[in-house]
């Protein structure tokens, strides 16, 4: 939970100028928040999940993006007291993604993009969970350096045997899931 709440609070501090009522932990283990643009939505969930594997827990995050009505005010100060139709499908889509095997639900936008995003996601997760609990850190760090040659300084490893691990973790593939989906949402 201390590092659940670390993370939220680091998110919502990195993306206070896209976030118009801030993630919010909710029930325990439940988070909600609304972002000014589906393109926020993306760069929070790919920081949320890059933050996740610095702490290396043992847990992981589903994440529902829905886009709907608001039939309140927005709450700035915490994502609680709001309501409509945006807030309960969210809800309901939660519901669902805990009895399937997708850990990224989308919602509320033309439904060919909602498919392009939902395979460009499960190719993303599908890679993200074939980490192991070490394999995380490192990833963590090939994703902050970009260079397989200053990992292997911070490791004191030699180049080549970091090198192969970059490939053997699927780093590039790892970056071009994210690129995919971040080109499928450039104009939201």
């Amino acid at each position: 939970m201390k590092v659940f709440k670390k993370v939220v609070t680091d998110t919502n501090q990195k993306f206070s100028a896209q976030i118009l009522s801030p993630l919010t932990i909710t029930l325990g283990d439940e988070f909600q928040g609304v972002v000014k643009s589906l393109k926020a939505a993306i760069a929070i969930i790919f920081y949320f999940d890059e933050q996740l594997l610095s702490y290396s827990p043992a847990f992981s995050v589903r994440h529902v993006l829905n886009y709907g009505a608001i039939g309140t005010p927005i709450n700035s100060k915490q994502a609680h007291g709001m309501l409509g139709e945006g807030l309960s499908k969210a809800r309901e889509l939660l519901g669902e993604i805990k009895e399937t095997h997708f850990e990224i639900s989308i919602a509320g936008l033309n439904s060919e993009l909602v498919n392009q995003l939902k395979l460009a996601f499960e190719l993303y997760r599908s890679i993200y969970n074939s980490w192991s609990e070490e394999d995380k850190k490192v990833a963590f760090l090939f994703l902050k350096y970009k260079d397989y040659r200053l990992v292997a300084k911070e490791y004191q490893r030699d180049p080549s045997t970091m090198w192969r691990r970059e490939k053997s973790l699927k780093i590039r593939e790892f970056n071009a899931a994210k690129e995919l989906i971040q080109l499928l949402t450039a104009n939201g």
